[in-house]
C-alpha cells in the first residue's frame, strides 16, 4: 500500500482505496449540517413571528382608525347640534321681533282705551253730583232713569278699565319675552310658569270668543321647585300647547250637545332628575292618518285663517333641541289628546343631545 498524500492512501493496483479526513474537516461538516438544520427549523418560526407582528400592527391600526372615526363622528354630531341651535335661535329672534312689533302697535291704542276709561269714570261721578244738586228741579221719574243710565255707564267703563289693564299686562309680558336673550337659562319656578301661561291661554281664547267657556283643572307637584330653563321660550311652548287644547275642547263643545263639558287638565310630576308635564283635553283627538305630521311646520287641522301650523313645530324645537327634552303625543280619536313634555331639571352643555 502506497500512501499517496495526507488526504488518502491508494494501493498499487487501485483495487481498494483508503480515504482519511482531517479533523478540521469533520468540524466544518458538522457546522454546515447544524446550520442547515437550524435554517430548516428556524425559518418557519421567523416567518410566524413576522406574521404575528404584522397582525398586531394591523389590529393597532384598526383601533386607531376606529378611535379617529369616533372622534370625527362626535365632531359631526356637535356640528349638527350647533347648526340646530343656530336655526332655533334665528326662529326665536324672528318671533321675538314679530312679538315686539305687535306689542308696540297694540300698546299705544291700549293706553288711550285705559286712560279714557278712567276719565269716563270721573265724568260719571261729576254727573251724579250735578244730578244730586238739581234733583229738586228734575222730575223724579226722569231722575231715576238718568241714575240708571249713569250706573250702567259707570259699570261699563269700569269693565273697560279692568280688561284694558289685563290686556296691558299681556302686552308687557309680550315685550318682556321679546327682550329676553335667546338661550339664557334661569332657575325658574315651573309651577308658577305653567299656571301663568295656562291662564293666559284661557283668557286669550275668551277675548277672541265670548261664548268660549271651558273648565281648567290643574294638578301640580309642589316638590318640583325650580329648574334650569329658558323661561321666555318655554312659556311660548306652554302657551301654544294649552291654546291648542282649549281650541280642541271648545270645538267639540260646539258639535256635541248631550251635556258635554269641555275640560283641559294641566299636571306635572317630579321624576328625580326630570319633570313630566301633561296637557290633556277631552276634544275630538287626532286622526291616525295625520298623527305623524302634527309637529311638521305649517301643518294644521284648523280652518284657513285660524292657525298657521307653526305653534307645535316651534314648541317641539324649544323642548327637544333647546331644552334637550321630549315632546310626545297620546291621543284617541273622538275622546282625547294629551301632550307629554319631559324636561331635565339641569342643563348639561356637553355638545350632544341630552334626554
Amino acid at each position: 500500500v502506497i500512501a499517496a498524500n495526507a488526504d488518502g492512501v491508494w494501493d498499487s493496483t487501485g483495487a481498494s482505496v483508503s480515504f482519511a479526513i482531517r479533523p478540521h474537516f469533520y468540524e466544518a461538516g458538522w457546522f454546515y449540517i447544524l446550520a442547515g438544520l437550524g435554517f430548516l427549523l428556524g425559518g418557519p418560526s421567523l416567518y410566524l413571528m413576522r406574521v404575528r407582528q404584522l397582525k398586531r400592527r394591523e389590529t393597532e391600526l384598526a383601533h386607531l382608525v376606529e378611535a379617529r372615526t369616533k372622534e370625527l363622528s362626535g365632531a359631526l354630531d356637535n356640528l349638527k347640534e350647533t347648526q340646530n341651535q343656530l336655526v332655533l335661535s334665528e326662529k326665536m329672534a324672528s318671533l321675538g321681533q314679530l312679538t315686539a312689533g305687535i306689542a308696540h302697535e297694540i300698546k299705544n291704542p291700549l293706553n288711550f282705551i285705559t286712560n279714557f276709561a278712567v276719565l269716563s269714570q270721573d265724568l260719571t261721578k261729576d254727573l251724579r253730583k250735578e244730578l244730586a244738586a238739581e234733583r229738586d228741579r228734575v222730575d223724579p221719574v226722569r231722575a231715576k232713569e238718568i241714575e240708571e243710565v249713569l250706573s250702567d255707564l259707570e259699570q261699563n267703563v269700569t269693565k273697560i278699565n279692568e280688561h284694558g289693564k289685563r290686556a296691558d299686562s299681556i302686552v308687557r309680558g309680550m315685550l318682556l319675552h321679546s327682550r329676553g336673550k335667546a338661550g339664557e337659562r334661569q332657575d325658574t319656578d315651573l309651577n308658577a310658569l305653567l299656571t301663568e301661561y295656562t291662564n293666559l291661554a284661557y283668557h286669550g281664547m275668551r277675548a277672541q270668543d265670548q261664548s268660549f267657556n271651558i273648565k281648567i283643572e290643574t294638578h301640580l307637584d309642589s316638590t318640583i321647585g325650580k329648574i334650569s330653563v329658558v323661561p321666555q321660550d318655554l312659556s311660548r311652548a306652554f302657551l301654544n300647547i294649552v291654546n291648542n287644547a282649549c281650541y280642541a275642547a271648545n270645538e267639540k263643545r260646539k258639535t256635541v250637545k248631550n251635556g258635554f263639558s269641555p275640560t283641559v287638565v294641566v299636571s306635572d310630576r317630579n321624576l328625580e332628575d326630570k319633570v313630566e308635564i301633561r296637557i290633556r283635553d277631552n276634544g275630538s283627538g287626532i286622526p291616525l292618518a295625520i298623527r305623524e305630521k302634527v309637529f311638521n311646520p305649517f301643518f294644521t287641522t284648523k280652518p284657513a285663517g285660524v292657525g298657521t301650523g307653526l305653534g307645535l313645530s316651534l314648541s317641539y324645537d324649544i323642548i327637544t333641541q333647546e331644552h334637550k327634552g321630549e315632546l310626545l303625543v297620546n291621543t284617541k280619536e273622538g275622546e282625547y289628546t294629551e301632550f307629554v313634555i319631559i324636561l331635565p331639571k339641569t342643563h348639561e352643555n356637553n355638545g350632544g343631545v341630552h334626554i
